[in-house]
C-alpha cells in the first residue's frame, strides 16, 4: 500500500486544572492531540501554543512537547506510525491545526467510536479514517507552525448540486441542526420548505438519504453520545434535554442507531480511557496504563 499507516494507541484523558504532562518525545510514532473540551497550553520544540476546543497539536517523532491544562482539558490522543512518502510529508508540516472542520471533527470522533466499540475490522476502519484525516492535514496551508484551511469547507450533509430542491431543503437541515434539542413535526418542516408533507418527506429522503424522522434521530443520538462522553449528565437528563417523550423511547432509538443501549455506551465511554490498537507492542505500556503521568503544576521545575 502506497500510504501505509498503523494506529498504535488511542487515549482520552481529562487533565484537571493546574496539571501538566512533563516534557517528552516519542521516538517511533506521531502524537496528535485533539482538544475535545477546555483549554490547554503546549510547548513544542520551543514554541508555545494555546489550544482550545476543535484545535489539534501535531507532534512528530523525536520532537519534545509539554502539555498544560489551563481549564479542565479533555483530549483525544492518537498515536500512529507511517512509512514514506506519508512520513516525509508529515515531518514537514506545522505543529498545530486551528479549528477542525465539522467533517474533520467527525472523522476523529468516529476513530474513537471504532476503538471503543471494536466492531469487526475496526482496526482497518480506524486506519482508513485516519489516512483520510492526514490527507486533509497535508492539504492545508502552512503558516509558520500552524496548518490553516486554505479554502472553504462545506459541512453540509447535502451534495453540492445547486439544484432548487437542495436549496429548499438546506434551510430545513440548518433549522434541525440549530434546534436539535427541540421536538419537530413533519408539518412544521414541510411548511419551512414550502411543500406538502408527502412531497417534502419524499424530497428530503432523496436529498439526504434518510426520511426526516430518522435524520432527526441520527442527529439527536450524535448529540446524546457527545453528552455521554463529555458531561456527567444522566441518561434521563440527556433524554429530556433532547426532547424525547420518554427515556424508554430514547433508549430504543439510541440502540437502533448505535447497536447498543445508552447504558452500555456509558460503560464503554469512561472519561479516561487508554486503548492499545497493537496488542503486546514493546513500544507501548500495557493497555490502561499511561506513558506519562499527570502532575501538579507546583511540582514542575523549569528546564
Amino acid at each position: 500500500m502506497l500510504y501505509d499507516i498503523t494506529t498504535y494507541r488511542i487515549v482520552r484523558l481529562k487533565k484537571g486544572e493546574n496539571t501538566y504532562i512533563e516534557k517528552h518525545s516519542h521516538k517511533d510514532y506521531f502524537h496528535y492531540m485533539y482538544i475535545l473540551n477546555g483549554t490547554g497550553r503546549v510547548i513544542i520544540n520551543n514554541n508555545e501554543i494555546t489550544l482550545s476546543k476543535y484545535d489539534m497539536m501535531l507532534a512528530p517523532p523525536d520532537i519534545e512537547h509539554e502539555i498544560f491544562a489551563i481549564h479542565d482539558l479533555i483530549t483525544l490522543d492518537i498515536k500512529f506510525i507511517c512509512s514514506d512518502p506519508m512520513y516525509s510529508m508529515l515531518m514537514n508540516i506545522g505543529y498545530c491545526m486551528r479549528g477542525l472542520t465539522s467533517y474533520e471533527d467527525t472523522l476523529i470522533r468516529d476513530i474513537f467510536d471504532e476503538a471503543v466499540n471494536q466492531r469487526p475490522l475496526y482496526n482497518y476502519a480506524i486506519d482508513t479514517k485516519l489516512l483520510e484525516f492526514l490527507f486533509r492535514v497535508i492539504r492545508r496551508e502552512r503558516q509558520g507552525i500552524e496548518m490553516v484551511v486554505n479554502r472553504a469547507e462545506s459541512s453540509s450533509f447535502l451534495p453540492e448540486s445547486g439544484s432548487q430542491f437542495s436549496a429548499k431543503i438546506q434551510p430545513v437541515i440548518d433549522h434541525i441542526k440549530t434546534n436539535v434539542n427541540n421536538k419537530f413535526t413533519i408539518s412544521e418542516l414541510a411548511d419551512l420548505a414550502g411543500y406538502s408533507e408527502n412531497y417534502f418527506s419524499s424530497l428530503f429522503k432523496e436529498c439526504t438519504g434518510y426520511p426526516p424522522n430518522k435524520y432527526i434521530n441520527i442527529l439527536k443520538v450524535k448529540k446524546a453520545k457527545e453528552r455521554i462522553l463529555y458531561t456527567s449528565d444522566s441518561i434521563t437528563q440527556i433524554s429530556e434535554e433532547l426532547g424525547f417523550e420518554s427515556v424508554h423511547y430514547f433508549s430504543k432509538v439510541f440502540k437502533q442507531i448505535t447497536g447498543m443501549s445508552p447504558s452500555n455506551y456509558v460503560d464503554r465511554s469512561k472519561i479516561n480511557m487508554v486503548i492499545n490498537m497493537i496488542k503486546d507492542s514493546p513500544l507501548l505500556p500495557q493497555e490502561g496504563q499511561y506513558e506519562f503521568q499527570l502532575k501538579n503544576i507546583d511540582e514542575r521545575v523549569d528546564n
